[in-house]
């Protein structure tokens, strides 16, 4: 809980330009990324083998399994509940209700499109049938094209994206010998991230992975520590936050009158443990 405050303190005071922005109303929340941010997409794609639709996940606040990846809110839910605003249901929750007509339109307070074990490559995790980044930004764009989602909802609302921590970890454990070297696989995942930030956005919140190389499951990786981090993964944890952090920067510059601020969740983990 102290690190989900001192992250909502960071996202929302990053700046003093940022700070008046993201105070001021936020009707909506649109969310892309992994299972950090997931509300259960997975759950609503039968053909996905990434699930967190059973006991223990969402005990200690929903008490019972609604897809989320955690023991309770993800950071989305924490962010709605903060800027006052009720959860986002899955995209393909909300999808389904539109298309079987319980419901006659998609939510007003914004959409999670985030799927657990997605990546920013659209190879990462394919055969676990979950919905990568790329797709996600497909659905959203699809619902602007039909109108489903109104353009004025979208220039005052918050955007958010983590991603990437799939991808670094598969490098490490691949099926085959990865074909890029390190830095060039990093290159590759940052020209997919930047493609976020082409959505027409005006608020947009980027986060940055934490310590991917000192989650226990580093353990069964070849060739990895078990009584400490995996240095050479958090080496190219490094230079992806780096690299989105720079994206982050420029986007006032590149796209005018957007607000864009950079979670720097590996940082805030660190200080804290």
């Amino acid at each position: 809980m102290k690190i989900m405050r001192l992250f909502l303190i960071f996202l929302f005071l990053l700046s003093s330009s940022s700070s008046s922005a993201f105070a001021s109303y936020t009707p909506a929340i649109f969310a892309f990324g992994d299972s950090i941010l997931d509300a259960g997409n997975n759950r609503f794609n039968k053909n996905c083998t990434a699930q967190a639709d059973f006991p223990p996940y969402e005990l200690s606040f929903f008490h019972h399994p609604t897809g989320r990846f955690t023991n309770g809110r993800t950071v989305v839910d924490f962010l709605s509940q903060f800027i006052g605003i009720g959860f986002q249901k899955p995209y393909l929750e909300a999808y389904s209700a539109v298309v079987n007509g319980s419901q006659k339109n998609f939510p007003s307070n914004g959409i999670n499109f985030a799927s657990g074990g997605s990546g920013v490559l659209k190879e990462t995790n394919k055969d676990l049938r979950v919905i990568s980044i790329q797709k996600q930004l497909l659905q959203f764009e699809k619902l602007v094209n039909q109108n489903q989602i109104d353009k004025n909802l979208i220039q005052k609302s918050l955007f958010l994206f983590e991603c990437g921590s799939n991808d670094i970890f598969n490098y490490f454990f691949p099926l085959a010998k990865p074909a890029l070297d390190p830095d060039s696989y990093v290159r590759a995942m940052l020209a997919e991230a930047a493609k976020f930030i082409n959505l027409g956005a005006r608020r947009i919140a980027v986060f940055s992975l934490g310590p991917v190389g000192c989650v226990p499951a580093r353990a069964r990786l070849p060739g990895a520590p078990i009584n400490r981090c995996f240095g050479k993964m958090n080496v190219m944890v490094k230079k992806y936050n780096m690299g989105l952090e720079t994206l982050v920067m420029d986007i006032p510059t590149v796209y005018p009158g957007v607000i864009a601020a950079y979670g720097a969740v590996y940082k805030i983990v660190q200080e804290c443990r």
